[in-house]
């Protein structure tokens, strides 16, 4: 549950940043190609939706990877208690050091807010899914009332016309007229339908007509229906952000500019084309009710003043020049999208202690009373025989060196501290790492892991030839020669120092185990 929770979190608190980088980005390389041909720019903001979902997604399955790759031995170590006391070797310190829980560069977050968002996120994910389902339904009937038309001389004509200009192998599509459509749309994945008005039948304007038809066939060429669902289904995810809401908006607008240029372009001359969707436009005075479905068509876009002036303008452009630029914004939009990827922030909830922690926790507490019950004892013996010794000298002779034994342990405890703090800034490589290192070396079951300091100059500041090092101890699971290797791995390079290993008694004896 945790990992689900970090991974979530991860995708929607990196998102508003990313989306909103893409977006930008996305908008830039638009501008750029502002006198290209609008089926660019649409591929850009298509380009741009699909960022917006797998960017964010790439930055949890990084995590999810680097979780599942983790070694189960580095896990057992971190939950792993000593079973024997850390080795001095030399003239070396050893200090115990225990690996943090989260991994640097990662944020915590309190339960209350991680649930708070999550559950956030959830509404919006679902209020998302039943809007997409609700359009997906009003699409459905749309296409249940729709009536199948009765083609007569002059509408096949136009159809095979339209078709004929559009490519040769253009997919067919069947025409239907509804009263609750007030322009022509297109529905349907693998059998396209496209509904026009009732009243646009009536229409003896031909060049209305082959208008709206070619515009719809276009549409059906393209296969905008079935990717406008994948849009949509994309769009689920991130519709509460406001750059996704952009993206979209521009998916639709550059849609429907790059059908006007292909109708422009293979049926109707521009300027026939542009008054015909101007009247076209103005007989859908109630175009809101279709925002609510999945349909495509000729009135999607709210940008009629923009459509007409882009079709009406020439657009003249050097091939070499257009690759080129092409080339230029494709770049500029996938390099900072793969930097945004690289330089996400990582997310975790803070973890409630389990009850085998509480366990552990609780026998530690114990272990610590014990200890510091033996200490007094020791204390109370060491003051009893002091004050015997007292008596054959002097009480001022005493209290003097008890002062003098208590500063020794003050300046002890403190030198111990600065030399554990010198250990833990030093240290370059990670305890999970240097486990790693040493598993390689002598495989076997890890019991203990410390940090240690040899050669030092004075306490906190090691001297020039003095090193920092991990000591691993492994017990060996090799039955015919059992043993217990002490691995010792530099904390700056990760070198293994020095490895030796430790038989049991009876193997050192001579007799067999």
């Amino acid at each position: 549950m945790r990992t689900i929770s970090q991974l979530l979190l991860t995708f929607l608190l990196n998102s508003v940043w990313q989306i909103a980088l893409i977006a930008s980005l996305a908008s830039i390389s638009a501008w750029l190609l502002r006198d290209s041909t609008a089926r660019y720019r649409h591929w850009i903001w298509v380009a741009a939706l699909l960022l917006s979902v797998a960017v964010p997604l790439t930055t949890s399955s990084d995590i999810l990877a680097r979780l599942s790759s983790r070694p189960d031995s580095v896990q057992a170590a971190a939950n792993l208690q000593p079973t024997i006391p850390p080795i001095a070797i030399g003239n070396t310190r050893v200090f115990e050091f225990t690996e943090p829980a989260v991994p640097s560069g990662t944020f915590l977050l309190s339960t209350s807010l991680a649930v708070g968002l999550t559950l956030a996120y959830s509404l919006v994910l679902l209020y998302g899914a039943v809007r997409l389902f609700r359009a997906f339904y009003l699409t459905r009937k749309l296409r249940l009332n729709a009536v199948a038309v009765d083609e007569n001389d002059q509408l096949s004509n136009l159809i095979r016309k339209c078709s004929t200009a559009i490519s040769e192998a253009s997919p067919s599509a069947k025409i239907c007229f509804s009263e609750l459509v007030p322009v022509p749309i297109t529905i349907g994945v693998f059998t396209p339908v496209i509904i026009v008005p009732k009243a646009l039948l009536e229409e003896t304007n031909e060049e209305i007509l082959i208008s709206a038809i070619g515009h719809e066939l276009i549409h059906v060429q393209r296969r905008d229906y079935a990717l406008n669902l994948v849009y949509e289904f994309l769009f689920v995810l991130l519709w509460l952000h406001p750059a996704a809401l952009l993206i979209r908006r521009r998916i639709r607008q550059t849609r429907e500019l790059s059908c006007d240029e292909l109708v422009a372009e293979r049926i109707l001359n521009a300027e026939v084309y542009a008054r015909s969707l101007v009247r076209l436009a103005s007989c859908a005075p109630t175009l809101r009710r279709l925002s609510v479905t999945t349909t495509v068509g000729i009135a999607d876009a709210d940008i009629l003043e923009v459509r007409v002036m882009s079709l009406l303008k020439k657009q003249k452009q050097n091939s070499r020049w257009r690759k080129l630029l092409l080339t230029l914004v494709s770049l500029l939009l996938l390099i900072p999208s793969l930097a945004a990827a690289s330089l996400a922030t990582k997310f975790d909830v803070e973890q409630a202690p389990t009850s085998q922690e509480q366990d552990q926790k609780e026998k530690e507490q114990k272990e610590k009373e014990k200890t510091k019950e033996r200490r007094e004892s020791k204390e109370y013996q060491f003051g009893y025989e002091a004050g015997q010794a007292e008596k054959a000298r002097t009480k001022e002779f005493d209290g003097e060196f008890v002062t003098m034994r208590r500063r020794h342990e003050e300046e002890e405890l403190k030198a111990r501290d600065a030399m554990q703090a010198t250990l833990v800034r030093l240290a370059r490589v990670p305890m999970d790492q240097a486990i790693q290192i040493a598993t390689s070396q002598s495989p076997g079951k890890v019991l203990e892991c410390s940090l240690n300091g040899e050669h030092w100059e004075e306490p906190g500041k090691l001297a020039k030839d003095g090193v920092i090092f991990y000591h691993v101890v492994i017990l060996s699971t090799d039955e015919n020669e059992p043993a217990t290797n002490h691995v010792l791995v530099n904390a700056v390079d990760g070198t293994i120092i020095k490895t030796e290993k430790e038989l049991p008694k009876k193997m050192r004896s001579g007799e067999r185990p």
